[in-house]
């Protein structure tokens, strides 16, 4: 009868091993809610994650990797969503709340995008930007182009950022949000927010003849 090699108390088993990569990575996902990319440190990660700080360096080669399958795994989660928004009956709608459900919830993504794209400008930003924005900006535009009524004479892809900003700008400016206009972070989590944000940035893109009705 053979026996299954271990390595040094390392999982070999493929489904466990993805497993514990899981655990860090949630691990790492709660902290940045609190704390900063630079501020978290290896073994706090380890430590929530209830592991060695050496699995880091074995399951992904260091921190900013570990980080990175972050963004990977979120991003891949969330354009299966945005995906699904083009076969629903009012695609731009449907973006535009589930694109509020997402910075709602994902308040981690938030915090990374303040401090290491619009601060730091770090390697983990660069990474950001190509999982995240660029790919909003091969995807936004043509759903903007879809839309029933549009205006063909506004630029598209001038439209998706400006939507974009609209959206982004209540979560990585919050602390501004709260101390100078006294929105709460339930009001911009909620549908009625959403609805306002569609409501705005539809009018300023459909035909004239179609506001008239």
């Amino acid at each position: 009868m053979k026996h299954r090699k271990h390595t040094r108390g390392r999982p070999v088993d493929p489904i466990i091993q993805e497993q514990k990569k899981q655990q860090l990575i949630d691990a790492a996902n709660n902290l940045l809610r609190h704390k900063s990319y630079r501020s978290i440190s290896i073994r706090e990660i380890a430590t929530i994650a209830n592991m060695k700080s050496a699995m880091i360096s074995y399951y992904f080669g260091g921190k900013e990797a570990l980080f990175v399958a972050l963004l990977e795994r979120t991003a891949e989660q969330q354009f299966e969503i945005f995906e699904k928004t083009k076969h629903t009956d009012n695609p731009l709608k449907e973006f535009i709340y589930s694109a509020v459900q997402f910075f709602s919830q994902n308040r981690a993504i938030n915090q990374l995008i303040t401090d290491e794209v619009l601060v730091q400008q770090g390697a983990l930003g660069k990474q950001f930007i190509e999982l995240f924005p660029k790919r909003i900006a091969a995807f936004l535009p043509d759903l903007i182009n879809r839309s029933q009524n549009y205006n063909t004479t506004v630029n598209a892809e001038w439209a998706a950022f400006s939507l974009m900003t609209m959206l982004v700008m209540p979560f990585v400016a919050d602390s501004v949000r709260k101390q100078a206009w006294l929105i709460s972070d339930q009001q911009v989590c909620s549908n009625a927010w959403a609805e306002h944000i569609y409501q705005i940035f539809t009018r300023g893109i459909l035909e004239k003849e179609s506001l008239d009705v």
